[in-house]
């Protein structure tokens, strides 16, 4: 009789907090109803499905299997015992029951004390997040909605289209202007004003969502400012679009905010395409262009938790999309590492699993990139004691932290994964990785380089000229001595007689002197002014000779002046004839400092064109500078040409942002490759570097560079 007491003996089923409030909700996906449930103590709200709600609504028959007898007898349900301790442990998880027994209190002392976080904690959180309510608006948005009650009518979005069809067509138009006015803000005003445009974009954002949650019925309780990571943001609360029993209100207020930003892009534009040139023209290119790219690059983002998320969970029909895929996500990779075993963390047909598993590893890898970029961001916003200390806290929280959290897991789970382990994926996953990361598989320096001609001789006027004998055709062949193009410059020739005419005179005045008793003391004056004279003949002289530019080598003729014409009078420097050997090609790239280590003279290499023209050819390293590129001769190569080597213009000048130094590299082919310069990327062969090296090195370097005071 003792066994069969203490086999029957079950603990009993807790009650429901009178002070919770339930709500009907939507359809969900299959159709069947669901409901929400307030807790206003805390103001949060659960969405329950049709099982959860018929146990819960029969609570107080305080038995699970009368409970289950019921509904399987009342409703088309079947519902087990295991739904009912399901229920009843999400109920007892999220504080909305009666906790009654000493057990049951002490998990709650528990995880009250948990909550309860140290000052720094409590600092770091609030640094990462938190929230400064403001106004009370809603008597207020009562009001306003009669007056702005327009903007829910359909009429209003027709003509809306219309005008945004309209500024598209003026944009289109004016496509030059549009172009170059989103260049010319490029600037430090230009940024100021982007920030004032965001700030007002933001705050309509948010009475957007405002104005159609009171649209809808609800009240709004708080607008603010939200600080996320020091950084302020407009919101508004609208919670209560948790009551509402239609899946279209819900979409209207969570969609209202994109909608709002859509609708500022659409007159801002129009608005710009017929203002005439002015202030009022450029405050409508700043609220357009700023809408149009938050709306696209961040409010419609699936992946954070803005207005996309939440418009997609209410379109499919999936709450907490995030947490759910990311949960599936982490189980299927620790079953496809280690074959636990377990359970999936809930039933999904074979769609939805496909769907969260994409969807989970696009979110990480989005999130990823976001994070670095506001680790990066809050690094340089504030000085650098405090940058480096709140790079390393959001790095921490939102980037370590996740994969420690799976790392102790993989520990407190270690007696399953050990067994076996070295014939589980994970161990052929973890060997494969640490090979790839350790062994130097990198054998080449790879850069971005120039194609050119080894000897290139360029003809530029040397003063202002005439043409007398025009250069020879473009590709004809030349010797070398022969003349590229002939100049004169009449006023020469008349320098040059009259120097000769004084040249001769003073010779015959010095040889006259050493005959001559009374002008012998006058030799030594006689003798300088000559040999200043022939100076000047010979400068004369030496600029008529420059004036017929001869070939310095054997070549083909690649570049002439169109232009040119006998009798033509041309600028000082202008550029008439460029003569290269076709014979004879280098490639010359800019590699930095750490990769300079790994190469030397006559390694070999290779080019691959970025355009048609030149095929791939191998190279070797013929020379290599020994100091840096102080500045760039390689326009081609630098970041204002589209290139790859960084640079900040100076007084006419390109200077590398970094050290980089020149390589030259000789093309082994002696066949005419080509008549020009091409741009293409190039390979040379050096010593070996690993992935995990690399990072290491560069890890520290980044690491010695920021921490120098």
């Amino acid at each position: 009789m003792a066994e069969q007491q203490i086999q029957f003996a079950k603990p009993p089923l807790p009650r429901l907090r009178q002070d919770l409030t339930l709500y009907a909700g939507p359809a969900d996906k299959g159709g069947a109803p669901t409901w929400t449930l307030h807790d206003p103590a805390r103001n949060l709200y659960f969405e329950l499905d049709w099982v959860a709600f018929e146990i819960m609504s029969r609570l107080s028959l305080a038995d699970a299997d009368f409970i289950c007898e019921q509904i399987n007898a009342q409703t088309t349900l079947y519902v087990t015992i295991e739904d009912v301790e399901k229920t009843v442990d999400f109920l007892a998880k999220n504080e909305l029951v009666y906790l009654q027994s000493a057990q049951a209190l002490e998990h709650l002392k528990m995880k009250r004390a948990a909550q309860n976080k140290s000052w720094f904690d409590a600092l770091l959180h609030g640094y990462l997040f938190f929230r400064i309510p403001i106004i009370h608006p809603d008597k207020l948005l009562s009001r306003a909605l009669i007056l702005l009650d327009f903007l829910f009518r359909k009429r209003f979005y027709q003509i809306t289209m219309l005008a945004f069809a309209w500024g598209a067509w003026g944009v289109l138009n004016h496509w030059d202007t549009f172009k170059s006015t989103l260049v010319d803000t490029f600037s430090l005003e230009g940024v100021i004003q982007y920030a004032g445009a965001v700030m007002v974009v933001k705050l309509l954002h948010e009475l957007g969502h405002a104005l159609a949650a009171k649209k809808c019925g609800c009240r709004v309780p708080t607008m603010g400012l939200a600080f996320l990571v020091m950084w302020p943001v407009a919101y508004t609360d609208v919670t209560e679009s948790w009551k509402l029993d239609s899946h279209k209100k819900r979409l209207m207020i969570a969609s209202a905010g994109i909608v709002t930003e859509a609708l500022i892009a659409a007159w801002s534009i129009f608005m710009w395409s017929v203002l005439p040139v002015g202030a009022l023209k450029s405050l409508f290119f700043f609220l357009g262009t700023t809408s149009f790219a938050a709306t696209i690059a961040i409010n419609a983002s699936p992946f954070m938790r803005f207005d996309g998320y939440f418009l997609l969970c209410d379109i499919l029909g999936m709450p907490n999309l995030h947490g759910r895929s990311s949960a599936y996500t982490r189980w299927w990779l620790r079953e496809k590492l280690f074959g636990l075993g377990d359970a999936e963390p809930e039933a999904l047909d074979a769609e939805q699993r496909k769907f969260f598993l994409v969807f989970a590893l696009i979110t990480w890898m989005y999130r990823l990139v976001v994070f670095l970029g506001i680790a990066v961001l809050v690094y340089h916003y504030f000085f650098k004691a405090l940058g480096i200390a709140l790079f390393l806290v959001e790095i921490w929280f939102f980037v370590t932290m996740p994969i420690f959290q799976e790392m102790k897991f993989w520990h407190s789970r270690w007696e399953d994964i050990g067994m076996g382990f070295k014939q589980k994926p994970a161990y052929y996953l973890l060997v494969s990785l640490l090979l790839l990361l350790i062994v130097p598989f990198d054998f080449t320096v790879n850069a971005q380089g120039m194609f050119k001609s080894e000897q290139i001789q360029k003809v530029m006027a040397p003063q202002a000229a005439q043409i007398i004998k025009l250069p020879p055709q473009l590709a004809s062949r030349v010797p070398a001595g022969a003349q590229l193009i002939g100049l004169d410059v009449p006023e020469i020739e008349n320098r040059i007689k009259k120097a000769e005419a004084r040249v001769e005179t003073l010779m015959q005045q010095y040889g006259a002197a050493a005959f001559n008793a009374k002008l012998s003391g006058q030799q030594p004056i006689f003798k300088e002014r000559l040999a200043s004279a022939q100076k000047e003949l010979d400068g004369l002289l030496a600029e008529r000779q420059n004036l017929a530019q001869k070939a310095l080598f054997a070549g083909t003729i690649v570049d002439v002046d169109p232009d040119l014409f006998l009798g033509e009078w041309v600028a000082k420097s202008s550029a008439l004839v460029t003569l290269i050997n076709d014979k004879d090609w280098v490639v010359d790239c800019y590699i930095e400092e750490d990769d300079l280590k790994r190469i030397d003279k006559g390694n070999w290499g290779r080019f691959v064109a970025d355009a048609p023209g030149v095929g791939a050819v191998n190279l070797t390293v013929i020379d290599i500078d020994k100091d840096a590129t102080r500045v760039m001769t390689e326009g081609a190569l630098t970041s204002a040409a589209g290139g790859e080597v960084l640079v900040r213009p100076q007084q006419n000048k390109l200077i590398p942002e970094r050290a980089v130094y020149r390589v030259r590299l000789k093309v082994d082919s002696q066949e005419k490759l080509s008549t020009g310069y091409i741009r293409g990327r190039v390979a040379i062969y050096g010593w070996p570097k690993s992935i995990l090296g690399e990072f290491i090195r560069l890890g520290l370097a980044t690491v010695w560079r920021e921490t120098g005071f």
